[in-house]
């Protein structure tokens, strides 16, 4: 029961103060009808019912295309992490270690962290997080301010390290080619992802809903208060409520990497991809360490 009444009543917190107003609304309209209004008017149903099958048949258009666009955002971010995984265990395995563990192999695992966390912050519209300034060099850091993609720069800064490995030597043709399909691959996730932060919904879709709810929660008191009476707020509350719920939904959804109850939690997909990345190069250290007291 407890469990209900917090659910109840965070639902009621992330519609906000527009049902308040919508119940305020409700209580004048029914207040001036049983008391102020002296010849009753008889308000006919038939056109508030259309209206309302009309307003769900746009809100499902809506919502629909608002979870495609955040369910695409979330699988590119899966992606994101599948691809960074097996950046990491090519970079560990295809690049040569000539003197024990190869320095570069750290370097580019730190710089693909920094590169899904830069990515992030693009994305939701913010600076570059502080935290990629411990992961690549400063002066790299430094240049973040003069260009309009930082992500892509520390992208194109891992590619010329794997390129700088393979005039050296110590990394052959095909690795280079395996590790730059897998690059690649990054890129086109990091390129859907922008889409989705740079595309927004068209105008119809995006502000429609909510005027087309707004008007017909106005409407709702007017045609119920002749057949409910008193009991016109409770019903016209309670249906207002969950087309603003619907609502909010959808407009929180078609923005999946700004801040709301529904936003894509990039950071903790970050942080996640960085402790993978610590326990795969760990892992390939002590790997190293046993074979050469092996031999």
């Amino acid at each position: 029961m407890l469990q209900t009444f917090r659910l109840i009543l965070k639902t009621v917190r992330y519609v906000g103060w527009s049902l308040f107003w919508l119940l305020i609304w409700d209580i004048i309209v029914t207040a001036y009808y049983m008391l102020f209004l002296d010849s009753r008017v008889s308000f006919p149903l038939m056109p508030l019912t259309l209206v309302g099958s009309a307003l769900v048949v746009l809100i499902s258009f809506r919502n629909s295309s608002a979870y495609n666009r955040w369910w695409e955002a979330r699988t590119l971010w899966g992606a994101m992490t599948n691809n960074s995984r097996s950046f990491a265990r090519e970079v560990l395995t295809l690049v040569d270690d000539p003197d024990g563990l190869n320095p570069v192999k750290a370097t580019l695992l730190r710089r693909q962290v920094a590169y899904t966390r830069s990515l992030a912050a693009q994305l939701r519209g913010e600076e570059c997080p502080t935290e990629v300034a411990t992961l690549i060099p400063a002066e790299e850091y430094e240049r973040r301010s003069q260009t309009n993609n930082f992500a892509n720069n520390v992208l194109q800064g891992s590619a010329a390290l794997l390129a700088g490995e393979y005039r050296a030597g110590r990394l052959d043709s095909i690795g280079f080619m395996r590790l730059e399909s897998t690059m690649v691959e990054l890129s086109n996730c990091q390129g859907g992802l922008e889409r989705i932060a740079n595309t927004p919904l068209p105008y119809p879709y995006a502000y429609f809903p909510g005027l087309f709810i707004s008007l017909f929660c106005m409407i709702v008191p007017i045609g119920l208060v002749d057949s409910l009476g008193w009991f016109t707020p409770l019903a016209s509350t309670v249906a207002g409520f969950m087309l603003l719920v619907i609502e909010r939904i959808g407009a929180d959804l078609q923005s999946p990497f700004q801040k709301s109850e529904h936003q894509i939690q990039t950071d903790a997909l970050c942080a996640n991809i960085q402790k993978n990345l610590d326990a795969m190069l760990r892992d390939a250290a002590r790997r190293g360490a046993r074979a050469r007291v092996a031999s």
